[in-house]
């Protein structure tokens, strides 16, 4: 029998590692660099800069359902409840020290990429106010189509890396070492195509995966992209899915797998677990989003690193025009043969929820598919309305099947 470990404890493993190597880092020379989940991080990785994501951290502590407590503590401190509970429950674990991990070290840098989202550079702000300490505001102007205008982008971004690397230079007052970010970015690449790899193999009857699987899968993109072991895990986690293909293994089985759906936004991270049960008892299985797909680059190697990097960053649905985004999610749709799509107006995050009543209405025209639209919030549970959104997605399967939109297994 191999040793070989499965994904689930390859991703334990790079994560304890990396873990240690943050709450470490000064002791072995390095910096830690707080930064977005969305950046140019291979310019970290090749520095040895290491990056904590702030973002992640309040993930863990969200999904284990802790946002109403950690929320709670910073609305008395006079922060409203309209932020990001992303924002929030961060405040909340510094103020309290509550946490369902063992915490994230302190800062050293500030890296926050406007890509992604807007609160995020004044979330990173409150921070470094607080330990007087460097932010680097990594700006990127809306992706459009433009050609003129793209290249114009794409340079206004390329001098930003040029400046943010003087800024690493200056702060570690080490030389920047650009043969070092050229293996930094096959790395990038390489884990880029199998991650792209193993959200597709959704476009199988039965889908292997959910978009929970790949919500979970997607941490390692995340925060060890630029790395070997990030390489090595998603080509561990292909093979596995890729053997559940072969045998037929789907999340649901192939009789049962009625409705393919679309998720718009990030997930209700409370309610994970919930919701995949939740629609598999009436045959559906998320399959994908634009979100899961956001960490899905496409780095050219044959080109200056720093240009790839730009066109790449610049270039997520969140920073995209609505028409685009509709574009996007189009091609979602026929790859991975959707029959229906769950929008979800999510209060957390206005950047991402201000186009969902348009996306709903361009992808409905496009595709003949009613949607199931529901407002919530991604971490704070006060916002959920249980009995609401069960009611509201049992008559919604009703729709799809009075419509006959169901999938014919056997012929699938």
């Amino acid at each position: 029998m191999s040793d070989k470990l499965t994904s689930k404890q390859l991703s334990k493993k790079i994560t304890d590692e990396y873990m240690e190597d943050a709450f470490h880092a000064h002791e072995n020379g390095k910096l830690v660099g707080y930064t977005t989940a969305i950046s140019p991080v291979e310019l970290f990785v090749a520095h040895d800069i290491v990056p904590i994501y702030p973002e992640n951290h309040a993930v863990a502590n969200l999904t284990a359902k802790k946002g109403v407590e950690l929320c709670s503590v910073v609305e008395s401190m006079g922060y409203t409840n309209h932020l990001c509970a992303y924002a929030r429950s961060d405040f909340g674990y510094r103020k309290t020290g509550v946490t369902v991990t063992r915490g994230i070290p302190d800062p050293d840098i500030f890296l926050a990429c406007n890509a992604q989202c807007f609160t995020l550079t004044k979330w990173f702000q409150v921070l470094a106010r607080k330990g007087n300490l460097p932010v680097f505001v990594f700006d990127t102007p809306e992706h459009i189509m433009d050609k003129k205008a793209r290249e114009e982008i794409v340079k206004y971004c390329v001098l930003q890396l040029k400046e943010l690397i003087s800024f690493l230079e200056e702060k570690t007052k080490r030389k920047f070492d650009y043969d070092r970010l050229k293996e930094v970015m096959k790395y990038s690449a390489a884990s880029s195509i199998l991650y792209r790899k193993f959200l597709d193999m959704a476009q199988y009857k039965p889908s292997p995966i959910s978009i929970f699987d790949a919500l979970i899968g997607m941490a390692i993109a995340v925060y060890r992209r630029g790395t070997q072991e990030c390489v090595d895990y998603y080509q561990t986690l292909c093979d596995e899915i890729q053997a559940k293909v072969d045998q037929g293994i789907g999340v649901l089985p192939r009789d049962q797998e009625k409705y393919r759906l679309y998720w718009e936004n990030l997930p209700v991270w409370f309610k994970f677990s919930d919701h995949a049960k939740l629609l598999g008892s009436y045959g559906g299985v998320i399959l994908t989003s634009l979100y899961v797909h956001a960490w899905s680059f496409e780095f050219d190697l044959d080109k200056d690193p720093l240009v790839t990097l730009a066109e790449n960053y610049v270039n997520r649905f969140s920073n995209s025009t609505i028409e685009d985004r509709a574009d996007m999610a189009t091609d979602l749709f026929k790859k991975y043969s959707m029959n229906g799509m769950i929008m979800f107006m999510n209060r957390s995050c206005k950047a991402v929820s201000f186009a969902v009543p348009t996306l709903k209405d361009i992808l409905t025209k496009r595709t003949g598919i009613p949607a199931l639209v529901f407002e919530s919030d991604m971490g704070d549970q006060r916002f959920y309305a249980e009995s609401q959104v069960r009611t509201r997605i049992e008559a919604y399967f009703e729709t799809l099947d009075r419509l006959g939109l169901a999938q014919k297994t056997a012929a699938a």
